[in-house]
């Protein structure tokens, strides 16, 4: 089975700035995210906060082959006041990890680290309803169901200007657990929406996210200035 994700070719040194807020915070915070070509990967670096408070850095090199992607390796460490707060990596290709059951298996193709949807989903089929569905790596072996639709064409403003998106909708999937589980979450949980520039490499220019599990909870919202 190939991967579920084009390589869109993204240029190599690319850098986007965004701010991200939490509910009606006019300021949030700041993410840098710079892509570059090393031989048959991309290597994507972001970095977010600040050195003298709370800040984060994540690394995830992205095998290309053959016109497709594949998440390679996530390493995330973060920081409070320059001292290590946590520390997390995950290696997703030629190896093998402990499901629950005790059984060993490979990642399956379309593993998807959170934050690595920055550049991954950047390869989705932009076709009006096209659906497909991924794999979310959450931590260590957990990686759960995670079902996305490329719903429209859209145009959406944003501190970087205004913009021709695919408009696409995310959500955990839990029907390989019980049907009407899977509904049950789904009229509860509020959807991911991210929006793509439809020309280029598909740049993500927006991404709204729920900030919790239930729906009164604020949304988050990434957008890109630069």
């Amino acid at each position: 089975m190939s991967s579920p994700f084009r390589d869109p070719v993204i240029a190599d040194g690319e850098k986007s700035l965004y701010r991200i807020r939490l509910g009606d915070d006019p300021e949030g915070g700041r993410i840098i995210g710079l892509v570059e070509q090393d031989g048959d990967a991309y290597v994507s670096c972001l970095e977010a906060g600040s050195a003298d408070a709370y800040s984060a850095k994540v690394e995830q090199r992205i095998r290309r082959s053959g016109g497709r992607m594949d998440a390679e390796s996530y390493q995330a460490a973060s920081y409070f006041e320059g001292r290590m707060v946590s520390r997390e990596e995950g290696y997703f290709i030629g190896t093998q990890h402990m499901q629950f059951g005790g059984k060993l298996a490979p990642f399956p193709r379309g593993v998807m680290p959170l934050l690595g949807g920055l550049t991954l989903l950047r390869g989705l089929d932009f076709r009006p309803g096209a659906k497909t569905k991924l794999d979310l790596w959450l931590a260590f072996s957990i990686h759960w169901p995670l079902e996305v639709k490329v719903e429209k064409r859209v145009r959406v403003d944003v501190p970087a200007g205004s913009v021709d998106a695919w408009q696409v909708r995310m959500r955990p999937s839990f029907s390989h657990v019980n049907g009407l589980l899977d509904k049950l979450i789904s009229g509860l949980l509020p959807p991911f929406i991210g929006h793509f520039e439809t020309s280029g490499a598909h740049r993500l220019v927006r991404f709204s996210f729920p900030s919790g599990p239930l729906p009164w909870q604020p949304r988050a919202v990434i957008e890109l200035t630069d």
